[in-house]
């Protein structure tokens, strides 16, 4: 029977204190060992579960383990394109953040160290990677690359931001989630179909088995079987920014700074994850493992392009990068030698929503609901937001016994929200594109909004532990407020995305040259009461952020003295990583 009644927060969520951090520095092991597995759902039998989880992969995996954790009884079912699906690979502190807010709430730990590359399994840090920096470096066709035309936002140790080697990371959660308690049907089969109605759905598996279960998540991709029982217009719609994009795993991929000069503020590129920027698109590069130079160096390379502007050149994905790469003499040199160890994969039109997600019985989320563009971790960040979210959902519908379309009504709205801003979002960059002034601005605007979302969320989170006996200590973590926020913000850091967003709309337009966006851009970043003087994103010319310990306590003065009081409270012991603050 379930382990602790539905609904309610695990009893003495192991491995945390009531209300405390997690304490430690972010390169120090934490004792997680992979879960054993438990007995397999018997085989032909049709066994009855609560919730079946479609999609064996890592958003499937954490919400099987969540609602495991939760007393649900719930199967993790296999789907055929779950290992070679592309999917994100980077974390930012916010997404670290996210992370955190799941293991925390829902009393998983293990999922934390998603955030924090020390404290994975060693046979997960092996294959996967440190991140210690983004970087941006703008090319144009036909030209070497100018040594002012980079940005380099360098991540403080302590975060210990990760490139999570996916076939590695997805097997781990997929173990955690059985260990908490997941059931997975005898040898794995891969889902063939599902039949049935809400409260009795039958799911078929490949090799003849079947499972029953009263509600179905669907998260198996863009053929999932749940989507043409939504409606009967078009399952996917293409979203207003649908770049082609092409993705591979290469090995011997030149190392960029050899070529490219970071500069004396900056770090190799190799460290972290590089964005090779250019007119209509960009190429996101994250190296894995600890050695990064040489033949057997290991680059996941994922490429996003305006598909009026780079018109496919050949059917073969390969063929196409490879014509796309000769318009760029530094590109060119980088990737002279490599090879492909996962094929290169290709689409026309990459990014799409399913518009509907709940129907009775069941719900259609993340990969099977949209496709979205890997660039500044958007992809896998969206998975955790969406994860954290259903699950709240599905564990006090499993308490009320309710599983009509009604009760996810909300659910299907907030991934509606988090799709529309992460197309805002795309679209905003896709313009930025055009004249490295505005991506210049615009990276910049992307670096605060994402870190005082981290810095917000965390201040939320604190807030709800600091009050354990509340029921409704979560109400704060959960209500979309725009912009990509669902957690109490200082309005003035939405207010500047949307004001980013709107120049770059008329610069897409003809009505603003991108010189002039690129300057208010800068003038908003200078002026900003809730921006640290000290940060200098106001100043185009200083391309390197290194946040440095005296820099630390230099903000913190500057936020108990003259930081508004929302930014005040995200900046104070407690609620971020300055010195004498654990994470």
């Amino acid at each position: 029977m379930e382990k602790n009644a539905p609904g309610k927060p695990p009893a003495g969520e192991p491995g945390w204190a009531d209300g405390a951090e997690s304490v430690g520095a972010a390169e120090s092991a934490l004792p997680y060992e992979p879960a054993e597995e438990t007995a397999p759902v018997p085989s032909g039998t049709g066994a009855r579960h609560t919730v079946a989880v479609l999609g064996a992969h890592l958003g499937g995996g954490m919400l099987a383990a969540v609602l495991a954790r939760a007393g649900l009884d719930v199967v993790l079912v296999d789907c055929p394109h779950d290992a070679d699906t592309p999917a994100g690979e980077t974390t930012v502190p916010y997404t670290a953040e996210v992370f955190e807010l799941l293991a925390r709430r829902y009393g998983v730990p293990e999922l934390a160290a998603l955030g924090h590359f020390g404290q994975l399994p060693a046979e997960v840090r092996r294959t996967s990677g440190l991140k210690r920096s983004i970087g941006f470096v703008y090319a144009r066709p036909g030209a070497r690359v100018r040594p002012h035309q980079v940005v380099q936002f360098n991540v403080p140790g302590e975060h210990g931001e990760s490139h999570l080697y996916r076939p590695d990371v997805d097997a781990w959660v997929h173990r955690i989630a059985v260990g908490h308690g997941a059931k997975v049907p005898r040898d794995r089969p891969a889902l063939a179909g599902v039949r049935g109605e809400a409260g009795d759905f039958l799911v078929e598996l490949a090799d003849g088995q079947s499972v029953r279960a009263a509600f179905v998540v669907d998260m198996s991709g863009p053929d999932a079987p749940m989507l043409k029982r939504l409606g009967t217009g078009p399952a996917l719609r293409p979203l207003r920014h649908s770049s082609r994009v092409l993705t591979a795993h290469l090995r011997g991929v030149r190392p960029l700074e050899e070529r490219v000069d970071p500069g004396s503020g900056g770090t190799p590129w190799t460290g972290g994850t590089t964005q090779i920027v250019f007119p209509g698109g960009w190429i996101q590069l994250v190296p894995f493992g600890g050695q990064r130079t040489g033949t057997a160096s290991l680059t996941s390379v994922a490429v996003s392009l305006d598909a009026e502007q780079w018109p496919q050149s050949s059917a073969c994905a390969e063929d196409d990068f490879q014509h796309l790469v000769r318009h760029f003499p530094d590109l060119r040199w980088q990737f002279a030698e490599a090879t492909p160890v996962r094929a290169w994969t290709g689409s026309q039109s990459w990014q799409y929503d399913a518009g509907a997600a709940a129907g009775d019985g069941f719900v259609v989320l993340e990969r099977s609901a949209v496709r979205s563009d890997f660039t500044l971790s958007r992809d896998l960040t969206l998975t955790a937001e969406l994860v954290h979210e259903a699950a709240a959902h599905l564990i006090a519908a499993a308490a009320d016994g309710d599983w009509s379309a009604e009760r996810f009504r909300p659910l299907e709205t907030f991934q509606n929200d988090l799709i529309e801003h992460g197309d805002r979002l795309l679209r905003t960059a896709l313009t930025a594109t055009t004249d490295f002034r505005l991506w210049n601005a615009f990276c910049r605007v992307w670096l605060l909004h994402s870190m005082f979302a981290a810095l917000s969320l965390k201040r939320a989170r604190n807030d709800a532990l600091a009050s354990p006996g509340r029921a409704d200590r979560w109400r704060e973590v959960g209500r979309y407020r725009g912009s990509g926020f669902w957690f109490p913000v200082y309005a003035g850091f939405a207010a500047l995305f949307d004001d980013t967003e709107r120049l770059a709309r008329q610069v897409a337009d003809g009505r603003l040259a991108p010189g002039a966006a690129a300057e208010r851009v800068f003038g908003r970043l200078r002026t900003a009461s809730f921006v640290p003087p000290l940060f200098a994103f106001g100043d185009p010319t200083d391309r390197y952020y290194n946040f440095t310990p005296l820099k630390r306590v230099k903000v913190l003065l500057w936020a108990k003295r003259r930081a508004p009081h929302m930014v005040r409270r995200v900046l104070t012991p407690g609620a971020t990583v300055l010195p004498d603050v654990d994470r």
